[in-house]
């Protein structure tokens, strides 16, 4: 099996980087270590790729603590994490190639 990987963007540490991922599938409890959150949304971005963002980053004036980041137009609160979504709806990480490619051509600011 080849190395799989998800896009981590963090705007605390102003970071955007592909992070290894060594299981098939990303369950809820991934999505919530990963992003320090307890209620996440999936946000559709291109066809099957996905952005896995704190579903309440937004309240409470979250940006001030947590920090920000833009996806293009969109705004986001919080970390986020790009991932894929297979046929039948899980999360799945992405090779590598497709990580470099994300990181490359997406306009991602922290």
């Amino acid at each position: 099996m080849s190395n799989l990987f998800v896009v981590e963007i963090d705007p605390r540490e102003k970071s955007i980087k592909k992070v290894e991922f060594n299981e098939d599938t990303l369950g809820l409890e991934d999505l919530y270590a990963s992003l320090d959150c307890t209620m996440v949304e999936r946000v559709g971005l291109y066809g099957d790729i996905d952005l896995w963002i704190d579903e309440e980053g937004m309240l409470n004036n979250a940006s001030e603590r947590i920090g920000y980041f833009n996806i293009g137009e969109y705004q986001f609160v919080g970390k986020g994490l790009i991932c894929l979504s297979d046929d039948v709806g899980e999360t799945i990480p992405m090779t590598e190639e497709l990580a470099d490619y994300v990181l490359d051509n997406f306009n991602i600011q922290v």
